[in-house]
């Protein structure tokens, strides 16, 4: 159980129960020569360094093509920590997608409010709401679960990364449907939302849930 790693990882020595705070931060060994890993392990036992957070970018890395798998250099990663005795909080390298998904599948990427799309070039370029998305994502999770979770090194799992960050507003239409089905669950009839919406200003009463949008850029004077 991680949970039982974790309290042993945080754990004074000699078997001191007395909790402490676990010290750490974000590892990305990949934006790194292979060289240098040894090094930095070194690095964070002199600090006093107990728990990083690994693979929060690095989906491009893990999986670089649609059916291609890459977890060589993350095992090594893992192993060396390991032996360093520092935990890892693995994340689930969902925060952002590689550029092979975007370009196959453009309709995963957020829509602002005016209709223009969030392309990638940064980081959290994906919409919640969006079934592709979360197809690939569920692929990837499973994939990184079935590989580590028996690893001494985990200690935690850190899913996607500063979830609302950047993607937080999508108004895509993958969008709008979610945004219907929650709009029927919570007002069961049109007559009832449109007695709540107060639709009777400006010729907006609606007769399909079909007309309703997400509340994108619309004039108002």
């Amino acid at each position: 159980m991680t949970s039982t790693r974790l309290t042993r990882l945080l754990s004074g020595p000699d078997g001191d129960s007395t909790p402490r705070l676990g010290y750490g931060a974000d590892y990305n060994p990949e934006q790194w020569p292979r060289e240098v890993w040894e090094e930095d392990v070194r690095l964070m036992r002199e600090a006093g360094v107990t728990v990083v957070s690994v693979g929060i970018f690095s989906w491009a890395r893990i999986q670089p093509a649609p059916d291609t798998w890459d977890f060589a250099w993350l095992d090594e990663v893992m192993d060396l920590l390991h032996q360093g005795g520092i935990g890892v909080d693995l994340a689930t390298a969902t925060a952002s997608p590689p550029p092979w998904l975007t370009t196959a599948h453009p309709e995963i990427l957020p829509v602002t409010a005016t209709g223009e799309t969030v392309w990638p070039g940064a980081r959290q370029h994906w919409r919640p709401t969006s079934p592709v998305f979360r197809d690939h994502a569920l692929c990837l999770v499973r994939e990184m679960a079935n590989r580590y979770a028996g690893h001494p090194a985990l200690v935690a799992w850190h899913v996607s990364n500063e979830l609302g960050c950047h993607n937080i507003y999508d108004y895509s239409d993958d969008a709008a449907r979610a945004f219907r089905d929650w709009l029927r669950a919570r007002y069961t009839t049109l007559d009832a939302l449109n007695h709540a919406w107060g639709t009777a200003f400006w010729s907006q009463r609606y007769s399909d849930w079909e007309q309703i949008l997400p509340p994108r850029l619309a004039g108002s004077h």
